[in-house]
Order: C-alpha cells, then sequence, then structure tokens
C-alpha cells in the first residue's frame, strides 16, 4: 500500500488510443488501464479514507504518453485515412482525459506523438528510394503532426470545460525531430539503424542475435523503434526541462500548478517513441 501512496504506473508498451493498436501489439488496452487506476482509487479510498483519496487524485500529475504507435497503425490508417483517424484518436483521448477526471484526476500531462516516420523500422519498410537511402517516412511524420495538432487544440478547450482542471500539452515532437537531424553535437553517429542486432527490424527479445554495437552511445536509436538512454535524456532535457526526476517533477509541478509533491501517479507512462 505504500507504494500506491507514492506513484503508480498504469502503462503497457506499444498501447495507442485506439484499442485494435494495443490489441494487435499484446499491450494492455487504454480501458483496461482506466479500469486499473479506478482499482487503485478504490484501494487508496478504503486505506486512507475518501477526503485523503481525493487529495491524492486531485493534486498528483497524470503523465500520459500515447499517439505514436497509434501513428504506425497502418490498418487503422488505411481503413479511415489519415484526417479521419486523427480525428478519431483525438476523440478517443478526450475520452480518456474525462474519464480520468471522472475519478477525482484535476492534473493532467498529456505528451503528443513523436516523429515515428524516422525510427528506423519505418525507414525501411516503405518502397523505392525510402530504403535504400533510409529516409524518414514521411506520410507518419505528417500524421503524427496533424495529430499533435488537433489534439493541443482539443486540450486547450476542455481545459475550458471541466471546472478546476488543468491539463497540459507537451511537445515531444519537435525536440526528437530536431536531435534526429542534428545528431552531431551530442556525439551521435547513427540515426537510421539500432544499436541492436542489425538495426532495421529488431527489438524485445529479437535483439539478442547477433548482439548489439560496441559503442551505444553513438546510436541514437536503441533498436529499430526506441531512443537509447542518452537520446531519451536528451530529449526530455528539452521537452521537460530535465532527465533528473528531482528536476523533472518540478518542471511538471511548475505547468501544472498546485501538486501534491510526494504522491506522483502516472497512468500511463512509456518511452517517447513507444
Amino acid at each position: 500500500m505504500k507504494d500506491l501512496l507514492t506513484g503508480v504506473s498504469f502503462g503497457s508498451s506499444g498501447a495507442g488510443y485506439d484499442p485494435l493498436t494495443s490489441q494487435q501489439r499484446g499491450s494492455i488496452t487504454i480501458k483496461n488501464q482506466l479500469e486499473m487506476y479506478r482499482e487503485y482509487k478504490s484501494k487508496i479510498t478504503a486505506s486512507e479514507g475518501k477526503e485523503r483519496a481525493d487529495n491524492i487524485t486531485s493534486t498528483s500529475p497524470h503523465m500520459i504518453l500515447l499517439g505514436s504507435n497509434d501513428m504506425a497503425n497502418q490498418l487503422s490508417r488505411s481503413l479511415y485515412g489519415i484526417d479521419t483517424y486523427t480525428d478519431i484518436l483525438v476523440g478517443l483521448a478526450l475520452d480518456v482525459y474525462k474519464e480520468l477526471y471522472g475519478l477525482g484526476a484535476r492534473r493532467i500531462g498529456v505528451v503528443g506523438a513523436a516523429p515515428i516516420g524516422c525510427v528506423p523500422r519505418e525507414r525501411v519498410t516503405g518502397d523505392g528510394l525510402l530504403i535504400l537511402e533510409r529516409n524518414c517516412a514521411e506520410e507518419l511524420n505528417d500524421a503524427a503532426k496533424l495529430f499533435n495538432s488537433k489534439l493541443s487544440t482539443a486540450v486547450s478547450s476542455l481545459n475550458a470545460e471541466l471546472p478546476g482542471a488543468k491539463i497540459v500539452y507537451f511537445d515531444i515532437y519537435s525536440p526528437a525531430l530536431s536531435l534526429i537531424q542534428n545528431p552531431a553535437p551530442y556525439g551521435f553517429e547513427e540515426v537510421k539503424r539500432g544499436c541492436c542486432a542489425t538495426g532495421n527490424i529488431e527489438l524485445g527479445i529479437l535483439c539478442v542475435v547477433p548482439g548489439t554495437c560496441p559503442d551505444a552511445s553513438k546510436y541514437l536509436f536503441w533498436d529499430s523503434v526506441h531512443p537509447g538512454e542518452k537520446a531519451t535524456r536528451i530529449i526530455s532535457d528539452q521537452t521537460f526541462g530535465s532527465s533528473s526526476l528531482s528536476s523533472l517533477l518540478g518542471y511538471i509541478h511548475k505547468r501544472l500548478g498546485n501538486i501534491n509533491k510526494s504522491s506522483y501517479v502516472y497512468p500511463p507512462i512509456l518511452s517517447p517513441l513507444s
């Protein structure tokens, strides 16, 4: 119970706002993550009483990082078209924030989609020169930018609808793309391949064979999708002002307003390009 009072993650790698995205990757859907949050609220209410439980959820920051996996969901993109699909995703996202609000959350940080078209896997799954030159898949990046623009606007409007809510949009696209386009000042020598295995399509257990690169610090990406620790810290610095936990929470406190510094609730928090 002590851990429940100081911070909880309900995140699932590979998840999205679209339930199909999560199902395709075997991830926990956002609906189920919210159900876990509901159970969390019930547990702390039973343990600490309603007044304190309400105080914890209303003053703790709730960080949500979803959307990039949805941009890579080729089935849904093809089925609906980018413009309609991004509208659907924003609608699903707003439903999530409203449900959290209904459960007592008041401080919500929303991180937008990353430039998913520039991850190694997407560079080699196109056709023609895209594969030969390993260029970014601009269709995916354009989709991410469109989604982010719509989401940011919708978040601003939602704040006016929900009394006492402070929902803040965080742009991760710009700092991530800037790092990919200008890696040399940070010591990166390879941005088109991941460090593990061939660096093209592998991630997870597939990274075991044939091994990893000799110096991961020179590779922006660890595998075919996720940035390495060094790149993640840089992106965090530029998105949130710091990569250290204490400074990061201080920045979130500044952006989200009056939050409880001793209790941090995170449903869901994933790596920047997941």
